[in-house]
């Protein structure tokens, strides 16, 4: 079936953002006492969780209430590493700007929505997405890796999911958009384990997995319409 829309991820899809916002978490998680979750770890088993989600299963896996602020604490930490330091993924908006050439573009995030903004504009790319085409969980009563968030930013485009594409680099991402009845493809151009990420995100269900962007942009123009 003829592809209309491609959703992209932001953090580690985009945006180089995901090391910044995992290096974040660890930081603040450390601070408070617990030190299992290394930047590694976290890497390994929190990457492209939403926020509120990954405080309730800290707090789960700890025995801990983490405090009331946790989540600001987060956002001002990251926010202020992204506007001193991010860059876009190798090859990412050179990708979206020919992508947008062809079909409907739209962001889909797990992040908090203001740290979204502040990384999708430092990469130079809120002038084509506008605000309007950016999708994050606070829209939604899950986020990922349950489908709604992808769902929703489908249904926002005008676009059926048997004709969208999600591009992403974590396995709750592509389990959200597996759920969705999307295509998913995998991205792993800044992954700190390129090998078994690939394997974790065909193990969920990714159509496949790409090292570079410009592999994903030919293959979408020639295989998917």
């Amino acid at each position: 079936m003829t592809i209309e829309l491609v959703i992209f991820d932001n953090d580690g899809t985009l945006s180089d953002s995901e090391a910044i916002n995992n290096a974040a978490v660890s930081d603040l998680l450390i601070e408070l006492g617990l030190e299992k979750y290394t930047l590694e770890h976290c890497h390994e088993h929190l990457a492209g969780q939403a926020m509120s989600d990954l405080v309730k299963l800290i707090e789960r896996e700890n025995n801990v209430t983490l405090p009331v602020d946790f989540i600001d604490q987060f956002i001002n930490l990251a926010r202020s590493e992204t506007e001193r330091s991010l860059r876009p993924v190798p090859g990412a908006v050179e990708a979206v700007q020919e992508l947008e050439r062809h079909y409907k573009v739209c962001v889909g995030s797990n992040g908090e929505r203001v740290n979204v903004m502040t990384a999708i504009k430092k990469i130079g790319l809120l002038d084509l997405f506008t605000e309007d085409h950016i999708f994050t969980k606070s829209q939604v009563a899950r986020g990922k890796p349950e489908p709604d968030l992808f769902l929703y930013a489908a249904e926002q485009m005008g676009v059926s999911p048997e004709k969208t594409i999600v591009v992403e680099d974590t396995t709750s991402g592509a389990r959200a958009g597996v759920s969705a009845g999307m295509r998913v493809l995998g991205i792993t151009a800044v992954s700190h384990n390129p090998a078994s990420m690939t394997k974790n995100l065909e193990s969920v269900g990714v159509e496949r997995v790409f090292g570079e962007w410009s592999e994903i942009v030919d293959y979408i123009k020639k295989a998917c319409g």
